[in-house]
């Protein structure tokens, strides 16, 4: 696949590029091994790229394990990024606290801010002596606790799964912060994908608003992210047509 990427000299002069790479993740690495750090890279990836995996697999896969998690609490299977599902009271106070109660270690508590697609995160870059540490947590497991909350129970096991990737990540010649700049520009490109998706809906007629909405959230469901509320004062669809 070829990607189109952009950076900034020493001098701050803006420059751009081309690079033949097998994903967005792999291109990354690759510039990087070329002394670039790119703060943008352009392009579809493959069907197969991993952090993505198959889409429509993904919400499958991702709906029967949080349905094993809500009744049996021991799973401990890494499972791809998807949207916390269960006592929102849990998750809501896992998220203001930056999951602190619930994961001990720094670097999966780093992770936790990615789990959810195209959630909104907040984190600085990590620096080079926290990437050092990160680096060496990562050959640590993540803690599981007997008769935790399911809710917790999930998240820990996509941690567990975004290890995986960023080991991948690393062995294909990639570095801690690298890592982190792809979850960053991903997270950020499926938030604004979100945001293109609801433009789309109020942009579209009153009398096609509903199917505009339907048709979004099916594509969004796809990539793991949150659904669109259904939005008010729409025209309903005639009964012969909403089967």
């Amino acid at each position: 696949m070829k990607y189109r990427y952009l950076y900034q000299t020493k001098d701050n002069e803006n420059k751009e590029g081309w690079i033949n790479a097998k994903s967005r993740e792999n291109a990354y690495a690759e510039l990087r091994k070329m002394g670039i750090r790119p703060y943008r890279v352009i392009g579809d990836d493959p069907i197969n790229w991993k952090p993505y995996a198959a889409g429509a697999a993904i919400v499958l896969l991702a709906t029967a394990l949080a349905a094993v998690l809500l009744v049996g609490r021991e799973d401990r299977r890494p499972h791809p990024r998807a949207q916390l599902v269960g006592d929102r009271a849990v998750i809501d106070a896992g998220v203001y606290s930056g999951w602190t109660n619930v994961l001990s270690s720094v670097l999966d508590r780093r992770l936790a801010l990615y789990a959810q697609p195209g959630r909104y995160v907040d984190s600085p870059k990590p620096t080079e002596e926290e990437c050092i540490a990160l680096a060496a947590a990562l050959d640590e497991p993540v803690s599981y606790v007997a008769g935790e909350p399911p809710e917790h129970r999930m998240l820990k096991n996509i941690v567990a799964k975004m290890r995986e990737d960023m080991r991948a990540y690393i062995a294909d010649g990639g570095d801690v912060a690298g890592y982190f700049d792809f979850l960053d520009e991903r997270q950020s490109q499926e938030r604004e994908f979100r945001e293109k998706a609801l433009d789309t809906v109020y942009r579209a007629p009153e009398s096609l608003r509903e199917r505009a909405w339907l048709g979004v959230n099916a594509r969004l469901k796809d990539m793991g992210i949150e659904p669109l509320s259904k939005p008010t004062g729409i025209q309903e669809l005639p009964e012969e047509q909403e089967q």
